[in-house]
């Protein structure tokens, strides 16, 4: 089936990580910051994030959670893609990404690995193989940002919150909300969850 392939071509024991790794992403951070012209109080202030929390991101002392590059992307108007990887990196044309390549993001404090199925160009899209490890979250808080978002479950256990209603997602259920709507997610029972996510970002004109 469709979603048996799926789940085999972004399957953890042919995936490698051709993406950044949070050093890279630090490294990009702080150069996204500076050609913006801004201070770390002066982002502080923009993304609603403590200076220290910049400060460590920026020198690699810390994983970023999925809510902070949330954050991160609406301040400086740019997908959360930007923080994946380089922009041409294993694409071909712009137009096609080659199975067991793309761009992987380890948000390892979270336990969640992000895979990014679709080409950077699309700024507006992403299309991701979210993976979880058991009793691993978004945050614990809920929070809203521009776009919409939708899924699929794969396999495993999903508990999805939004603005505080509480759904339990098993294999083959989907789901659908602007995510203006304050959400969170996590990963519940004892196996890992795999979840094809879909994010639009609107875009300023």
């Amino acid at each position: 089936m469709f979603w048996d392939k799926i789940g085999r071509a972004s399957g953890q024991g042919g995936m490698k990580d051709h993406g950044r790794n949070d050093s890279t992403l630090g490294l990009r951070l702080r150069a996204l910051r500076k050609s913006h012209g801004l201070s770390l109080k002066e982002l502080s202030a923009r993304a609603s994030l403590s200076v220290g929390s910049l400060s460590q991101i920026e020198r690699d002392l810390s994983s970023p959670s999925v809510r902070t590059l949330n954050k991160l992307a609406t301040s400086f108007d740019v997908p959360l893609s930007y923080f994946f990887a380089d922009p041409a990196a294993d694409e071909v044309d712009g137009i096609v990404i080659r199975r067991d390549t793309g761009h992987e993001m380890d948000v390892s404090a979270q336990g969640i690995r992000k895979h990014l199925l679709t080409p950077k160009a699309l700024d507006g899209l992403q299309l991701m193989m979210v993976r979880m490890t058991p009793e691993s979250s978004s945050g614990p808080e809920a929070y809203g940002h521009e776009g919409l978002d939708a899924g699929y479950v794969l396999s495993g256990a999903v508990r999805l919150e939004v603005e505080g209603r509480v759904y339990l997602l098993t294999e083959g259920d989907s789901f659908g909300f602007p995510s203006t709507r304050p959400h969170r997610f996590e990963c519940v029972g004892t196996q890992q969850a795999e979840v094809l996510w879909i994010n639009t970002q609107s875009r300023k004109p």
